[in-house]
C-alpha cells in the first residue's frame, strides 16, 4: 500500500483542484459499502465534466478507493432522454488475505436513460471501466468494474435505488479476487 501513497496523492491533488462535492452516492449490500462524493469539474463545467471519489469496503476487510472524471453529454430524442458518458476513473487500495496492492488507472463510461413517469422520474444506468496490465501499479493485472442500477427519485435532490454492482482485480499470479459481486440498495442526495 504504501507505494501507492503517490498515486493516491496525486489523484487527491487533482480532484481537490477541480471539483466541489455537490451531493453523495451511498450503495450498501450484506457484504460491502460504497460510498462517493461527486460534483461538476470546474476546469471543464461549461462543457459537462463530473468528477467523483469514494471508498468501497467490503466484509473481508478489502478497502479500493477511487477517482473518476468524466465528460458528459446530454441527448435528448422525442420519447426518452438519455445522457452518455465517457472518461477515467483511478483505483487504489488493497486486498486484505492475502495483501495485494491494488493501483489502476481504467477507462469506460456510462449510458444513463430517464423514463419520465409523471413526478418520480425512473432512471436505468449501465456503467462499465475496465483496465489492462499497462496502466495497472503494484500487485494489479487488471480491473474490471460493471456496475447497474435503477433509481426512482424520491424528491428532487434524492433518488434511491437497486443496482447489482461487479468489481473484479487480477493479480500479477493470475488469480481473479472478487471485491463486490452482489445486489445493492441505496440512496443519492444532491446538495
Amino acid at each position: 500500500m504504501r507505494k501507492l501513497l503517490p498515486v493516491v496523492a496525486l489523484l487527491g491533488a487533482m480532484f481537490s483542484n477541480t471539483a466541489q462535492a455537490s451531493g453523495t452516492d451511498l450503495s450498501l449490500s450484506n457484504e460491502s459499502a460504497n460510498i462517493e462524493l461527486f460534483g461538476p469539474m470546474q476546469a471543464i463545467i461549461e462543457r459537462g465534466g463530473l468528477a467523483s471519489i469514494g471508498f468501497l469496503y467490503n466484509d473481508l476487510d478489502d478497502v479500493v478507493g477511487h477517482l473518476k472524471m468524466v465528460a458528459v453529454g446530454t441527448q435528448t430524442n422525442t420519447r426518452v432522454p438519455y445522457q452518455l458518458s465517457f472518461g477515467l476513473k483511478g483505483y487504489a487500495g488493497e486486498i486484505s488475505d492475502p495483501a495485494i496492492d491494488v493501483g489502476a488507472l481504467a477507462i469506460g463510461g456510462s449510458i444513463n436513460i430517464q423514463y419520465p413517469f409523471g413526478y418520480n422520474p425512473i432512471d436505468l444506468n449501465v456503467e462499465a471501466f475496465f483496465t489492462p496490465g499497462i496502466t495497472t501499479f503494484g500487485d494489479t493485472e487488471s480491473v474490471i468494474e460493471i456496475n447497474t442500477r435503477l433509481s426512482i427519485e424520491i424528491v428532487p435532490q434524492a433518488k434511491a435505488f437497486v443496482g447489482y454492482r461487479l468489481l473484479e482485480i487480477e493479480d500479477d499470479s493470475n488469480m481473479n479476487w472478487e471485491l463486490d459481486d452482489n445486489v445493492h440498495f441505496g440512496i443519492r442526495l444532491q446538495f
